[in-house]
């Protein structure tokens, strides 16, 4: 298994749960984050505060010091890491086919008539922009 390099960190599942906390109320306490993650994943004050130093670290949030404690924010979006995530993904299981993910999706979900009417009516919106612009990738 390749190692991932400096330059591109991830995310782990548990950093994930904290960017989610801080993508939808930022900027965030470790404490008001904790007590956010009650419901889904108790964890001790410690744990949390050590996860988004690590965050902040690989430079997905910043911090900055307000009274005696430090408010994080995530520098980077949640279409960014989205779009990062899906690619590693297509690449890991669907060796490197966003086709075969498609296909996946379509075929293996118990998608509703509306979630395929939007799916085609996204898919057209792109056509139709690429067509527009010339780009035939």
């Amino acid at each position: 298994m390749a190692t991932q390099g400096k330059s591109d960190p991830r995310l782990t599942p548990l950093e994930t749960l904290i960017m989610n906390v801080l993508w939808d109320e930022s900027p965030a306490a470790v404490k008001q984050v904790q007590e956010r993650l009650t419901a889904v994943k108790p964890l001790a004050y410690n744990t949390v505060l050590t996860v988004m130093r690590i965050l902040r670290d690989k430079g997905f949030v910043a911090s900055e010091r307000a009274g005696r404690s430090d408010l994080y924010r995530p520098v980077v979006t949640r279409e960014a890491m989205g779009r990062r995530s899906l690619g590693d993904v297509i690449n890991s299981f669907f060796a490197g086919s966003a086709e075969a993910l498609v296909s996946q999706l379509l075929d293996g979900q118990s998608l509703t008539d509306e979630e395929l009417t939007a799916i085609r009516a996204e898919l057209d919106r792109t056509l139709e922009r690429r067509s527009r612009k010339g780009d035939q990738r």
